[in-house]
C-alpha cells in the first residue's frame, strides 16, 4: 500500500493530521522571531579603558592599548582587532567570526583581560567590556523634553530616573546621554587660599574622600546583646562638606574647606548639546548587544518606557525619533503583503485554467497547509522571520501548488480514460454506459493518477531542492545569510510533495460524484482559448521538430546575444535600499571650541528645516565632530528619493561648510552604507609619512567621477601647550614630572575626589580651581605646586611652556598602524570603483612596509561572490553538476539530462532581459534567483520528457507522434504551474516600498529565467529529444548516414 492509497483509505486520519498541521503551525508563527534580515552579525565586544590624569595619545597607545591587543588577539574565532588610543582613553573593539557564541567569547576576552590588568598602569580606571560597537547605529534614538524644564534639568530626570533602568533591559548593550549638563557636586578651590594657607591641592582631595565615610569599627557586649560599632561619617548635605577641616593655621585653629572653597550643587561645563527639530532636548542613544534581536530589545525597551513614565512628570515627554524595529516591521509587512497577493495571483490562474470550483478548492486548500508545515519546521530549527525567509515563502508559494496540479491534472486524465471513451484533439467525450461500479473506478483513478506522477513530481521537488546542497561548502556568513531562504523553500516544496501524494487523492475521492455526460457548447465555450493555444502549439511544435537544428541554433544565436547584453550591466554585492532616513556628519579642525561646532550645526539645522521630505532630525554636537539623524517621510509621500535629497542638501551645505576653518560635511545612508561606501586602509607606522601619503590618495580619489565625501580618519593633530618640566629645578624641590603631572590634573580638569549620596544616585564630588585661576596661559604659568617640605613655588619655575600640534588619535588595525581614507561612490558599483581606484593608484610610489589595501566588507563581499558563481568550484556550477547526477539516477540515462537541463541556459535570456527592463544590477540577490532557477526550470522539461518516455513504452506510434503528443498533454499542467510560480512573484517584483531591493532582485530574476525558460523548453526539450536520436541512428547505423542528411534537407525545405 502507497502513501496515495493509504490516504484514500483513510481518510479521516489524513483530515485529522492536518488540522493538526495547521494549528500547530499557527501556534509556531507566533512564536517566530521577527527581523530584517538574516542574523549574519561579526559579534563584536568593545573594551573600554579610560586613563586618569590625561594621558597623551602616544602613551595610551604604548602603555595600554598595545598590551591589551596583544592578549586579546589570540581569542578563539577572532575575525578583526581594531583600537583607538585618545587622550585619556583606549578603545578596543574585536569583531568575531558570524555565529560565535558571544557569551563564551565574552568571559574568554574578560579572562585574557584579566592576566594583563595588573601590569597596565595605576591610572587606568575600571575597564568597560560589553558585547557592542561603538560605531554601531542606535536601535532607538529618544528625545525627552519637557515643559518648564531647562535641559539640565531633563539630563537630571535622564541620569538618575531613566538610563540605569534603560541599561538593565535584556539585550541593551549600552545607552549615551547627550544634550543638558552633568550634575556635579562642585568643590572649586581659590588659588591664593591655598598659596596663602599653603595647602596642596592633593590634600583637599584627600579630605574630601577621608570624611566621606561609614566604617564598621568592630562590635561590643552588652549583657545578652551584641552591638556593632559603626562610625557615621557620611556627607549628608553640602554643610558638611564645607565643614571638614583641610588644615589648621598655626595657631592651631582649623581651616574649614568653605574658607579656600566655594562648594555647590551644580553642573559641569557643557559638553555635548542636543536638539530635535532645532528644538533644544536631552536624547539617549540605545546600542544593542551585537547579536541581539533588534526588535526584541526595542520591544522591551518601549515595555521599560511605558513604566517610567508612570511615575515620571507628566509634563516630560519622550519621543522616539529614530527607531529600527520600525523599519524593519514595516519591510516584512511588505513582504507579507506581497506573499498574500501572490497566493491570491496564483489561485486566480487556477480559477482562470480549470474552472471548476472542485478541483481549485483542492489546490487552494494546499496553499496555506503547507505554509503552515514550513512554520513548523522553522520554528524547530530555530529559523526567524525575515525579508530572506518570507521571499523563500512567497517563492514557495508559486511552486508549491506545482505538485498538486501536476497530480491532480493526471487524476482527472485517469478519471476521464476509466468513466468515458475520451475523443482525441477535440477535449469532447461521450459518456460510457453507466455501470455500477463508478464510485471504485473514481478512487482507482485517484490512486493511480497520484501514484503515476509519484516518480516526476519526486524528481522535480529533488532537483529543486537540490540546488542548495553546496551551500554547505560555502563560509559561515553566506551560509547563514541565504540559509534561511533555502530551508524555507525546502520545507515548503517537502511539505508540498506530501500534501500532493496525500492530501490532494484523499479530497478527489471524498469530492467525487456522479459523471454526467458533458454538454458540448458549453465545454467548448469555455475551453475554446485554451484549445485554440493548443491547436497553435500543435502547428508551432510540428514545424520546429522539421527545422529543428536551425531553431536550436537560432535558440543558442539569441543566448549568446543575451550574454553580450549581460555583460554591460552593472555588478553589485548587494542591492541598496530606500530605506528613508541618513546622518549627517559635521566635523571641523580637531581643538574646535564646542560653541563654534554648534554655530555650524545651527547653520546645517536651519537648512534641513526648509527640506519639505525631511520628517524629523535630531542633532548631537560635539567639539569638533558632531551628527545629524534625518528621517524622511515615507516614500510614497515624496517624489525625490533619499539620494536626491542628500545631494540638495550637499549643495546646499558647501556654503556652512567653507565659512569654517577646516569645516567638512559628509552623508551616510545608515543602510547603503558598506553598499556605497568604500575605505582604503593605509598602513604604515609614522603618522607623518601616513598623513603624506593619506592626503596625495584622496587627493587623487577627488579627481575620479563619481566619488563623493572623500575624507580620511582623524590624523590631523588638536594644538596644545606642551610642558616640559626641569628635572633639575624640580629636583631641587623634591618634584618629579608624575608629582606634577598629578597636581595639574587635579587642578586644572579636576578629579572625583568621592562620592556624594542622595535618596535618588550617586553623585560625584569634583574637586579643581576656580576657572578664574584656570582660563588663560598666564593663569597656566602660576599655578601653584608644594616642595617636599610644603614650600610654595609656581609651575614656571620648574617648566617651560611651548605650542605645538599633538596627535588627537592613533588609530590601529590588527595590531598596525592604520589610516583610513573613505569615499561614497554615486555612480559605479563597488567592483567599478575599486577597478578605477587601482588604476589610479597604479603609479604612485609607497616608502618601505608602507601599503594600502581596500578595507571596508570589499574583500569579504567579494570572497562570497566568487565562492557562489566562480567556475568551477562555485555554488552555481557545483548545482548544475548535482542536478544532472540527480536526473541521470532517475531517468537511467546519460543523454536524456542533458536535453533536460538545456532548460537552464534558457533561463538566462530572460534573466537578463528582467534586469535590462527594470534596470537592476546583478547583485547577490540575483545570483541566488539564477542558482534556484537551475533547479526550477528543469521541473517543466522533467515533467515533458518524462511523458515523451511514457507514451514511447506504452504506445506504438512513431516518435514524431510521440513529441508532438506529449507536448500537448502537458501544455496545460506546465502553463498552469509557471503561471502559478510567476503570477505569485509579481507582487515582491514590483514592489516599490523603502525596502522593497532586499527581495525583488530575487523576484525579477525568477520570473524573467521561468517566462523565458518555459516557452522555449516546450519547443526546444522536443527538437533536442528528436536530434539525441537522430545521433543515435547516426552511431548505431552509420552506414544511413546519406539518408539521414537527405530526410534533414528536406525536412529543412518543406
Amino acid at each position: 500500500m502507497n502513501l496515495s492509497e493509504f490516504s484514500v483509505k483513510r481518510p479521516i486520519t489524513i483530515f485529522m493530521l492536518f488540522i493538526g498541521v495547521v494549528l500547530v503551525g499557527f501556534v509556531s508563527l507566533q512564536r517566530l522571531p521577527v527581523e530584517l534580515k538574516p542574523n549574519v552579525v561579526y559579534g563584536d565586544i568593545s573594551i573600554i579603558v579610560a586613563v586618569r590624569g590625561g594621558m597623551p595619545p602616544q602613551e595610551v597607545e604604548t602603555l595600554v592599548t598595545r598590551p591589551i591587543e596583544e592578549v586579546v588577539s589570540s581569542v578563539n574565532y577572532l575575525e578583526n582587532l581594531y583600537s583607538t588610543s585618545k587622550a585619556g582613553e583606549s578603545r578596543i573593539w574585536l569583531e568575531f567570526e558570524p555565529g560565535t557564541n558571544m557569551n563564551f567569547a565574552a568571559l574568554e576576552v574578560r579572562e585574557k583581560f584579566s592576566k594583563i590588568r595588573d601590569k597596565l598602569p595605576r591610572e587606568i580606571e575600571k575597564p568597560i567590556i560589553a558585547q557592542y560597537k561603538e560605531s554601531d547605529t542606535p536601535v532607538l534614538l529618544l528625545a525627552v523634553t519637557g515643559e518648564g524644564y531647562t535641559p539640565e534639568m531633563l539630563r537630571k530626570v535622564v541620569d538618575e530616573e531613566m538610563k540605569e533602568y534603560i541599561l538593565r533591559v535584556n539585550g541593551v548593550a549600552n545607552v549615551d546621554v547627550y544634550g543638558g549638563r552633568e550634575r556635579k557636586i562642585l568643590v572649586e578651590v581659590d588659588q591664593n587660599k591655598l598659596y596663602k594657607y599653603h595647602i596642596p591641592m592633593e590634600h583637599v582631595v584627600n579630605s574630601l574622600g577621608a570624611n566621606n565615610l561609614n566604617l564598621l569599627a568592630g562590635d561590643i557586649e552588652r549583657r545578652k546583646n551584641k552591638y556593632l560599632v559603626r562610625i557615621m561619617g557620611e556627607f549628608e548635605s553640602l554643610q558638611d562638606i564645607e565643614d571638614i577641616g583641610v588644615s589648621t593655621t598655626p595657631q592651631g585653629s582649623v581651616i574649614k574647606l568653605k574658607e579656600v572653597a566655594r562648594i555647590r550643587d551644580s553642573f559641569l561645563e557643557p559638553v555635548s548639546y542636543a536638539r530635535t527639530d532645532i528644538e533644544p532636548v536631552v536624547s539617549l542613544y540605545i546600542q544593542k548587544e551585537s547579536t541581539a534581536n533588534t526588535i526584541k530589545v526595542v520591544s522591551n525597551v518601549q515595555k521599560e518606557l511605558r513604566r517610567l513614565k508612570r511615575k515620571l512628570d507628566k509634563r516630560i515627554f519622550i519621543k522616539a525619533t529614530l527607531n529600527q524595529a520600525e523599519t524593519i516591521q514595516e519591510a516584512i509587512n511588505a513582504v507579507k503583503t506581497s506573499l498574500i497577493y501572490g497566493a491570491i495571483l496564483a489561485v486566480m490562474i487556477l480559477i482562470l485554467f480549470l474552472r471548476d470550483a472542485g478541483p481549485t478548492s483542492i489546490i487552494a486548500a494546499t496553499i496555506p497547509i503547507s505554509v503552515m508545515a514550513t512554520f513548523i519546521l522553522m520554528f524547530f530549527n530555530k529559523i526567524s522571520i525575515n525579508v530572506m525567509t518570507l521571499s523563500g515563502l512567497a517563492l514557495g508559494i508559486g511552486m508549491l501548488v506545482d505538485n498538486s496540479i501536476v497530480v491532480l491534472d493526471n487524476i482527472d486524465k485517469k478519471k476521464k480514460a476509466i468513466l468515458f471513451k475520451a475523443k482525441p484533439r477535440t477535449g469532447l467525450s461521450e459518456a460510457s454506459p453507466w455501470t455500477a461500479g463508478w464510485r471504485e473506478k473514481y478512487t482507482q483513478a485517484a490512486v493511480s493518477g497520484a501514484s503515476e506522477m509519484g516518480l516526476a513530481i519526486v524528481a522535480s521537488t529533488i532537483t529543486t531542492i537540490i540546488v542548495f546542497l553546496p551551500f554547505v561548502f560555502v563560509n559561515k556568513a553566506t551560509r547563514m545569510l541565504w540559509s534561511g531562504l533555502s530551508l524555507t523553500v525546502t520545507y515548503s516544496l517537502l511539505s508540498s510533495l506530501f500534501v500532493a501524494l496525500t492530501l490532494v487523492p484523499m479530497l478527489t475521492d471524498r469530492m467525487k460524484k456522479i459523471p454526467a455526460a458533458p454538454r458540448p457548447k458549453k465545454k467548448l465555450f469555455q475551453k475554446n482559448i485554451f484549445l485554440n493555444i493548443q491547436a497553435y502549439y500543435r502547428r508551432f511544435l510540428g514545424t520546429g521538430l522539421k527545422l529543428r537544428y536551425l531553431f536550436v541554433v537560432a535558440a543558442f544565436g539569441i543566448l549568446v546575444l543575451a550574454l553580450l547584453m549581460g555583460s554591460k550591466i552593472d555588478r553589485e554585492f548587494m542591492a541598496g535600499t530606500e530605506e528613508g532616513r541618513f546622518t549627517i556628519f559635521i566635523e571641523l579642525e580637531p581643538g574646535a571650541k564646542l560653541d563654534v561646532t554648534d554655530q555650524m550645526v545651527k547653520e546645517i539645522e536651519l537648512l534641513l528645516s526648509k527640506i519639505p521630505e525631511i520628517k524629523t532630525f535630531t542633532s548631537r554636537v560635539e567639539p569638533w565632530s558632531s551628527k545629524a539623524y534625518v528621517k524622511l517621510v515615507a516614500l510614497a509621500q515624496r517624489e525625490r528619493s533619499t539620494k536626491v535629497i542628500i545631494d540638495d542638501i550637499r549643495a546646499q551645505a558647501k556654503t556652512v561648510e567653507q565659512k569654517y576653518k577646516g569645516g567638512f560635511i559628509y552623508f551616510s545612508e545608515i543602510e547603503e552604507k558598506g553598499l556605497k561606501e568604500i575605505v582604503l586602509d593605509l598602513y604604515g607606522y609614522d603618522y607623518a609619512i601616513l598623513k603624506e601619503l593619506a592626503v596625495s590618495i584622496a587627493t587623487r580619489l577627488g579627481t575620479i567621477e563619481g566619488f563623493e565625501d572623500i575624507r580620511m580618519s582623524r590624523i590631523s593633530g588638536r594644538p596644545e601647550w606642551g610642558i616640559t618640566v626641569d628635572k633639575e629645578r624640580a629636583g631641587m624641590y623634591g618634584l618629579t614630572t608624575k608629582d606634577i603631572s598629578e597636581t595639574l590634573h587635579s587642578e586644572i580638569r579636576g578629579l572625583r575626589a568621592t562620592l556624594y549620596h542622595t535618596e535618588a544616585r550617586e553623585i560625584e564630588t569634583v574637586s579643581r580651581l576656580r576657572k578664574e585661576d584656570r582660563e588663560r596661559l598666564d593663569d597656566l604659568r602660576k599655578l601653584v605646586l608644594f616642595s617636599e617640605d610644603g614650600y610654595p613655588i609656581l609651575l614656571e619655575q620648574v617648566a617651560n611652556f611651548t605650542p605645538q600640534i599633538g596627535s588627537s588619535e592613533i588609530v590601529r588595525k590588527n595590531k598596525m598602524r592604520v589610516v583610513h581614507i573613505t569615499a561614497m561612490v554615486t555612480k559605479y558599483s563597488l567592483i567599478a570603483a575599486v577597478k578605477r581606484i587601482r588604476a589610479n593608484l597604479s603609479d604612485m610610489e609607497f616608502p618601505r612596509d608602507y601599503y594600502y589595501r581596500i578595507g571596508g566588507n570589499y574583500e569579504r563581499n567579494l570572497e562570497n561572490e566568487r565562492e557562489l558563481w566562480a567556475f568551477p568550484t562555485g555554488v552555481l556550477w557545483i548545482t548544475i553538476f548535482l542536478v544532472y547526477l540527480v536526473l541521470a539516477s532517475l531517468f537511467e540515462s546519460y543523454t536524456q539530462p542533458f536535453i533536460i537541463m538545456i532548460s537552464v541556459p534558457l533561463a538566462v535570456i530572460g534573466i537578463i532581459i528582467a534586469l535590462k527592463i527594470t534596470h537592476k544590477p546583478i547583485s547577490r540577490g540575483v545570483i541566488i534567483g539564477a542558482i534556484m532557477l537551475a533547479g526550477i526550470v528543469v521541473n517543466n522539461a522533467i515533467v515533458l520528457v518524462d511523458r515523451i518516455n511514457f507514451l514511447r513504452r506504452q504506445k506504438s506510434t512513431n516518435l514524431l507522434k510521440s513529441l508532438i503528443e506529449a507536448g500537448e498533454d502537458r501544455l496545460r499542467p506546465i502553463a498552469m504551474t509557471t503561471s502559478t510560480t510567476i503570477l505569485g512573484l509579481m507582487p515582491m517584483a514590483f514592489d516599490r516600498s523603502e525596502s522593497s531591493n532586499l527581495w525583488s532582485p530575487l523576484a525579477i530574476t525568477v520570473i524573467g529565467g521561468m517566462a523565458s525558460s518555459t516557452i522555449l523548453t516546450l519547443f526546444l526539450v522536443p527538437s533536442l529529444y528528436l536530434i539525441f536520436e537522430d545521433l543515435k541512428a547516426l552511431i548505431l547505423k552509420p552506414k544511413e548516414l546519406f539518408i539521414v542528411v537527405r530526410n534533414r534537407i528536406y525536412g529543412i525545405i518543406n
